[in-house]
């Protein structure tokens, strides 16, 4: 067993990237949308819309990047590691006891813990085609 306070070894491969490249299309276009009109608001706007169209930007580009640019889950050999808008979680693929996918995916470990994989949209079609499978199977 290894000391937790050694350094985890990188691995030998880089780690295989998974994410939606809807979600990262429709961030860039809201993020190129608020620019825009962001911008025009500070330069043409009159009185105080210059300085609310700041804070509007101030609010929206974080959370933007957050929810549509951020997300992405990395998998290799050794690890799982998940990177949703407020946290990213590493497991060992040791503790993963499976993956679920219904109108989210989710790793469920063994100790009964589980995580959303915001990065990797549920396929609607899949998940009806699943749904009969096992309805005929019953």
């Amino acid at each position: 067993m290894s000391d937790p306070r050694d350094p985890v070894a990188e691995p030998a491969y880089k780690d295989r990237t998974f994410r939606s490249p809807a979600g990262i299309a429709g961030g860039v276009l809201l993020l190129a949308l608020g620019a825009w009109l962001g911008v025009d608001a500070v330069i043409r706007g009159e009185g105080r819309t210059p300085w609310l169209a700041l804070a509007g930007l101030l609010l929206a580009v974080p959370l933007v990047v957050a929810f549509t640019v951020r997300p992405v889950v990395y998998a290799n050999d050794d690890r799982l590691r998940i990177r949703n808008p407020f946290r990213t979680i590493t497991l060992p693929w040791a503790s993963v006891a499976s993956l679920r996918s219904g109108y989210s995916n989710e790793v469920l470990t063994n100790d009964g813990a589980k995580y959303q994989l915001w990065a990797i949209p549920v396929s609607l079609r899949g998940r009806k085609r699943a749904a009969r499978r096992k309805s005929q199977a019953a």
